[in-house]
């Protein structure tokens, strides 16, 4: 199997801002992706929500300083992500429809492999 990375990116404040409701209805589609992923055959190894992008420490290219948040310049930031294993990447795609309804964008890519790393 193939391990991807799926990537939340979206409003760097918006999720904290939503109501209780609101937020309830975010979780619940991250429930019903995850179960989709499940039924279909893919297999979820990692993933985590993060917190605000404003709690984030940022270091710069060659810099010797800590910065506190994100990059100035960003309005989106990557708000968590999932570790999948599939050997359906149109499927898996598919199955992000659903992250992709709650407002976020969704980006999927292929993690490096060991053998790709040594050749």
């Amino acid at each position: 199997m193939t391990e991807y990375v799926v990537l939340l990116l979206g409003d760097a404040e918006r999720w904290w801002d939503l109501s209780e409701e609101e937020r309830a209805a975010g979780y619940e589609a991250h429930e019903t992706f995850t179960a989709r992923l499940v039924e279909r055959g893919h297999r979820v190894t990692g993933g985590a929500e993060l917190h605000r992008a404003s709690q984030a420490r940022t270091i710069a290219p060659n810099a010797t300083t800590v910065t506190d948040g994100p990059w100035a310049e960003t309005r989106e930031q990557v708000g968590g992500f999932y570790l999948v294993e599939t050997d359906d990447l149109d499927d898996l795609l598919d199955c992000c429809l659903v992250l992709a309804a709650t407002g976020d964008a969704v980006e999927v890519r292929r993690c490096v492999t060991a053998e790709e790393r040594a050749s």
